[in-house]
């Protein structure tokens, strides 16, 4: 995923704050950092400062503790208080070297503190870290916040589908807002994003988003810039990189029609399916797994618009959706394709064998795929992570039970789903989460999956444990080990079971990718 190593004025350097009342070290400060590729903002006194941290973006300051007025441990402090800017990394400097001024500092809330003279490797070193750090801190911050309005707005398509009056254009327009790149201090986000309706007759629909002066701007085009690719398969979909290094050929025809047009690209995403194409171009920075991720989010839901849009029947339009978001939950897991569909067979099975009505099998069947979809919220670091959960990550795991439910929405046709999500790991002895429901106050589908979800847990490989054999697994469940006890399960989910077992197995050896 290697992108382009030439930057230009499209991709935002970091901005340094220096404050210093020395105009000789301010100048040095600059001779230092602006080669190395940052920006240098410089001010005098800390009041300058505030007003500068007050009207432009600032990734780092260093802060002297000698200044003219209000010294720079005050400032420090104030910044502190200042909601908008208190995130913002500060390394104080200053020729006092005695431990009190140090500690001093550090009270302020300065993140790190440099004795003059400034050993110059240190200081690099330093602020490469910290800048690091907020670069990745803010870009998950902004992650979360547009995948929690990405909720919200697809609950409110919901609610209010109605096949005759859904109109696709401002539908799609409210999720690409989150996409676009609103103002040049925001990195993660692209600045343009090209959009094509595609059909069969070689008529499709192209527009161009992006914000000019900070207001939403579509323009349609005339140009086609998939000219010369090849089109997608039936079903099929695929998400590459634009970069110029690309020795892909789709990708440098794609380049090239986009340069015959004056469209400059520096980074981007292209998603390609056989009825959408959407192009994200212009990136503020490298982009990495969350932009992909959510990018990716931006393209599912928008073909499941463009779908709803063309369909009459309710039903299908949210089995689609289940897909949909199925598929996002898969990017957070390379196996997890293949376990939320097994799962989701598994608990068909069950169902049928405790005799359960045709419409319950297929419902369930279908719509506990999304058991884990609350799993895309859950830090990427706890779902990876080989060794034992802390208590604080175990804590913060256990809750994609809740935004599992929150991001399936409370729709009366996707209740068994929402059910689900919120209830898969409640235990028919009340020791299970989220909630500690015992016997029947777990709905009776999240009783099915619990089953379904601990059988397939057992018999995958993970990266932190090795998978096991059908056999032992049905004695696991049937007798219990240091962890599992059969009656965790609900008694008739678990007779069903050894009727059934070798179907399980059957599945999983199908479908087991």
């Amino acid at each position: 995923m290697k992108q382009s190593d030439h930057q230009s004025i499209l991709i935002r350097q970091p901005q340094i704050l220096c404050v210093d009342s020395d105009a000789a070290g301010l100048a040095l400060l600059e001779a230092v950092f602006t080669p190395r590729g940052y920006g240098v903002i410089q001010a005098g006194t800390g009041l300058q400062a505030l007003e500068i941290l007050s009207k432009e973006p600032v990734d780092l300051i260093l802060l002297d503790a000698i200044l003219p007025g209000t010294d720079g441990f005050t400032i420090c402090a104030r910044i502190r208080d200042i909601e908008r800017l208190r995130d913002i990394p500060v390394i104080m400097m200053s020729a006092l070297k005695s431990r009190e001024d140090l500690l001093k500092g550090l009270e302020a809330g300065a993140d790190h503190y440099l004795f003059k003279p400034l050993d110059h490797d240190e200081m690099i070193a330093r602020v490469r870290l910290l800048i690091g750090r907020k670069k990745r801190r803010d870009t998950f911050d902004n992650l979360q916040r547009d995948m929690n309005a990405l909720t919200v707005l697809e609950e409110k398509t919901l609610d209010s589908f109605s096949p005759s009056h859904f109109d696709f254009q401002p539908q799609f327009e409210r999720i690409i807002v989150l996409l676009l790149r609103r103002t040049a201090d925001i990195l993660d986000k692209p600045r343009v994003l090209i959009a094509g309706l595609l059909t069969a007759d070689d008529k499709a629909r192209w527009n161009q988003y992006e914000y000019a002066f900070q207001d939403f701007s579509r323009m349609k085009i005339a140009y086609d810039p998939l000219a010369g690719v090849d089109a997608a398969q039936p079903g099929g979909q695929k998400i590459f990189f634009l970069n110029n290094e690309s020795t892909v050929l789709s990708t440098k025809t794609i380049l090239r029609n986009l340069r015959a047009r004056n469209v400059t690209v520096e980074n981007g995403i292209c998603y390609l399916s056989q009825d959408l194409c959407l192009m994200a171009l212009n990136y503020g920075q490298e982009i990495g797994v969350n932009e992909l991720n959510f990018f990716r989010h931006i393209c599912v839901q928008s073909r499941l618009l463009h779908t709803l849009s063309s369909m009459r029947n309710i039903a299908k339009a949210f089995d689609y959706g289940i897909y949909a978001l199925s598929r996002t939950a898969e990017a957070v897991d390379d196996e997890g394709g293949n376990h939320m569909h097994r799962v989701g067979e598994y608990c068909g099975i069950i169902a049928e064998r405790i005799g359960m009505k045709e419409d319950f099998i297929r419902t369930i069947s279908l719509q506990a795929i999304l058991h884990d979809i609350g799993k895309i919220y859950i830090p990427a670091h706890i779902l990876e992570k080989k060794e034992p959960l802390t208590a604080e990550e175990t804590i913060e795991f256990r809750k994609h039970t809740f935004w599992g439910a929150k991001i399936i929405g409370g729709h009366p046709y996707m209740r068994v789903a929402q059910m689900i999500a919120l209830n898969h790991h409640e235990r028919w002895d009340g020791t299970g989460y989220p909630r500690g429901l015992r016997g029947d106050a777990i709905p009776i589908e999240a009783r099915i999956a619990a089953f379904a979800n601990q059988y397939d847990a057992l018999r995958m490989a993970r990266p932190y444990k090795q998978g096991i054999d059908h056999a032992t697994v049905t004695k696991i469940l049937n007798q219990g080990n240091e962890r599992i006890r059969p009656h965790h399960f609900d008694p008739q989910v678990l007779r069903a079971y050894r009727e059934t077992a070798f179907l399980f197995e059957e599945t999983y050896e199908r479908r087991k990718g």
